[in-house]
């Protein structure tokens, strides 16, 4: 079997040296990445370095054991630039001269680089005994027999990785079923079909996709707000009026009924502990419209705020976008624009509006101070919110996009820009970086 010890968890570009962790005889390593190839290693370590090219775009990387005649032995992909989990764990299936599994290797990596609390490997829902380095004897088995090795792992704070492995029986290595969320939006008056009436109307690289559910669910909104709320507060209400305005807003500009209001850090938290260096941004907790509308989550003095020098506006803008789509809803991310600020980001804001179109999150930005700041001219197209009035407009059509949507499940797991429509395809349309309203 094959593994990745090279975890490449955050939104990365450029070059990266990939590691990988084999079991039997190998002769050969060979990757690809998004099915072109990537590079070759011929002996241990098994390293491979790997071009992501210099824009930030979702890839898949596959990495195959070859034996000396090319044939594959077995292969292990991930899938960069998209949502992930912050911790995760690969097993290595280790075997003799036989062919069969004689011990189990595992692998772990998180984005904060934390030693793991606690480890844990089940086989058949029996435990073994775990070394320090992660690996574990297996029992004399029968490979006409479906073998299942669970491996979880515990990470400070409250952070599990699992993964299961499939082997014996009909199974020579690890099998799972996988679905890809596509994000759509209506453009008319009706209702998506079924899934079973969406026959014909996706592909995924040029081939039919096969739509298997449709759903609502709630949306997700994730925020980067660069002015402060006493800024906002002092912009867009005048002092003597703060009295007999300031509270009927709480409960204006609402969202739909299960959408969640977060905001993003404007800075980050680097950890050097892992293997690729991670840095975090940190998102709120959940605001529901039972908390208010989206007027006081901006001027809410209990969001903390950074108040760092050096904002990164831009990177949070697109880890915004990872937040939004990470749990495959109705989504969108919003950005607010104050006066003309320093941005110490290593992406820019046509990089990061492009990787947001690629993973179908809509853009939405705002400026405080109109469409001809120096910020709102960088990020183009901005919406003005200098007046009250405006901001609810705003947020009326934010609400509207995001209404709009449903989340079709197809079979397989696909690239999020491999995807399109075809001409049969009614009444819908993939959603892009840009909102409806926007365009």
């Amino acid at each position: 079997m094959i593994a990745f010890v090279t975890l490449l968890l955050g939104l990365i570009s450029g070059v990266y040296p990939i590691e990988v962790k084999v079991g039997g005889p190998v002769a050969a390593v060979e990757m690809t990445l998004d099915g072109a190839p990537a590079g070759r290693a011929e002996s241990s370590p098994w390293v491979v370095r790997v071009d992501l090219g210099r824009d930030l775009r979702p890839h898949r990387l596959v990495a195959r054991a070859l034996d000396a005649q090319g044939g594959e032995i077995a292969r292990a992909e991930q899938w960069l630039n998209l949502p992930r989990p912050p911790a995760e764990v690969e097993v290595v299936l280790e075997k003799g001269a036989d062919g069969v599994p004689k011990a189990a290797a595992l692998t772990w990596q998180t984005v904060s680089g934390a030693s793991p609390l606690a480890v844990g490997l089940t086989l058949d829902d029996r435990p073994l005994a775990v070394s320090r380095e992660g690996r574990a004897d297996l029992p004399a088995l029968d490979l006409e027999t479906l073998h299942v090795l669970t491996a979880e792992i515990q990470f400070p704070p409250r952070v599990t990785a699992r993964r299961d492995v499939v082997f014996g029986g009909k199974y020579g290595s690890e099998v799972s079923s996988e679905l890809t969320a596509v994000p759509v939006r209506l453009t008319g008056g009706g209702e998506l079909p079924a899934a079973a009436r969406l026959a014909g109307w996706f592909t995924a690289d040029g081939e039919p996709a096969t739509a298997d559910a449709v759903e609502e669910g709630p949306g997700k909104i994730a925020a980067v707000c660069v002015p402060t709320s006493s800024e906002i507060v002092s912009k867009l209400v005048p002092l003597g009026q703060r009295g007999a305005v300031l509270r009927p807003l709480h409960n204006q500009m609402r969202l739909g009924p299960e959408d969640r209001f977060h905001f993003l850090s404007l800075s980050s938290t680097s950890f050097r502990g892992s293997r690729v260096p991670a840095e975090l941004f940190q998102i709120s907790y959940p605001l529901a419209p039972k908390d208010g509308g989206v007027f006081s989550f901006l001027t809410d003095k209990r969001i903390a705020r950074d108040a760092k020098a050096h904002k990164r506006i831009a990177d949070a803008v697109a880890v915004a976008g990872l937040q939004a789509a990470a749990e495959n809803h109705r989504r969108a991310v919003v950005l607010v624009l104050g006066r003309d600020v320093e941005d110490a980001s290593h992406h820019d804001p046509a990089k990061v509006r492009r990787y947001l179109e690629s993973i179908h999150v809509p853009l939405f930005v705002w400026s405080l101070y109109g469409t001809e700041t120096r910020m709102a001219k960088a990020w183009g197209p901005v919406e003005d919110v200098s007046t009250v009035s405006r901001l609810s407009d705003a947020v009326g059509r934010l609400r509207t996009e995001v209404d709009r949507q449903r989340i079709v499940w197809l079979d397989g797991r696909h690239l999020p820009q491999s995807i399109a429509l075809t001409p049969a395809a009614a009444g819908v349309e993939l959603i892009t970086g840009q909102p409806q309203e926007a365009k």
